[in-house]
């Protein structure tokens, strides 16, 4: 009876050795095939950061995904892009722009800028006039504001657009010594350049560590709330990026120029991943100083 039982033992003994064998063999197996998937953000590359923190997130939980982000379209299974469409079925985040200058501009110091920047005054700053504009305006308002505006254009151009949009005119109207490149080379142009004005990605804005603004830079004050007016929470809210984000989240509207950040593509597994973004992965947008997005995703069964 005894040795009966000692052999029942061994035997489920080698059973569970085998079964764990083949679970760990089936696990190493479907890890050592499992696709490297390429998602580019050449379009959005100020999003980078972002993106591949939510990836390092959606491995936690699934452990059998494995994404890559490149910069290259060639071959990629997803591209981040970005809209001026905000409500946009694939979104996963918002993004606010907000104006700037280079920290020595005049502009600065000038009376009608520091009571802060209403749809009036960024008309006045950023877009050309038309021959429609009223022509009786008085000579206060005609009178030409120290500073020149720098913005993008070309393919990548669509924070240009974006804020054509919030300024209801169309992107051939906005002002600027025109810049071909991302909204990093924007960055550059209006530091580089002691008279020089923008609009751009807030992200990019505020430095990453410190959440203020980038050493050179200025941020305008400005009419957050579309109230006509600039108030000393508006002035308080852009003094970093952690109190911006936060107050554009409670506040119906803005009437700061906002974008999309969306993701493309027709694979089942990256359509989960993005469906998590736009839900779980919220949890992690505000650090990287995006908003969160408008409509999450239904992901494919």
């Amino acid at each position: 009876m005894r040795n009966n039982e000692i052999q029942k033992t061994r035997e489920t003994r080698r059973v569970v050795s085998k079964l764990l064998l083949a679970g760990m063999m089936c696990y190493s197996f479907v890890m050592a095939h499992a696709q490297t998937f390429q998602i580019n953000v050449n379009d959005a590359q100020f999003t980078r950061q972002f993106v591949e923190r939510l990836i390092a997130e959606y491995g936690k939980i699934n452990p059998q995904f494995s994404a890559t982000v490149v910069k290259t379209r060639e071959q990629a299974d997803a591209t981040v892009s970005i809209s001026e469409q905000t409500a946009s079925v694939n979104s996963i985040g918002r993004f606010a722009i907000v104006p700037i200058a280079n920290s020595e501009n005049e502009i600065l110091r000038n009376k009608k800028l520091a009571k802060g920047l209403d749809n009036k005054l960024k008309h006045q700053i950023f877009v050309e006039r038309d021959i429609t504009d009223d022509i009786d305006d008085d000579f206060e308002e005609k009178k030409k504001l120290p500073g020149t505006v720098y913005s993008l254009t070309g393919r990548q151009s669509i924070t240009t657009a974006i804020v054509a949009k919030e300024l209801s005119v169309t992107p051939n109207r906005v002002k600027g010594k025109k810049i071909v490149g991302s909204e990093e080379s924007l960055i550059s142009a209006v530091k580089s350049h002691s008279d020089a004005i923008a609009f751009n990605v807030a992200s990019l804005v505020y430095d990453a560590d410190t959440h203020k603004p980038v050493v050179g830079l200025t941020v305008l004050p400005t009419d957050l709330d579309g109230n006509g007016k600039v108030d000393e929470a508006e002035r308080s809210a852009i003094a970093s990026l952690d109190n911006l984000t936060a107050y554009l989240e409670k506040i119906p509207h803005t009437s700061l120029p906002t974008g999309s950040i969306n993701i493309n593509t027709d694979n089942s597994e990256l359509l989960k991943f993005a469906a998590w973004a736009s839900t779980e992965g919220q949890n992690f947008i505000a650090q990287y100083g995006f908003l969160k997005a408008d409509k999450p995703l239904t992901a494919q069964k």
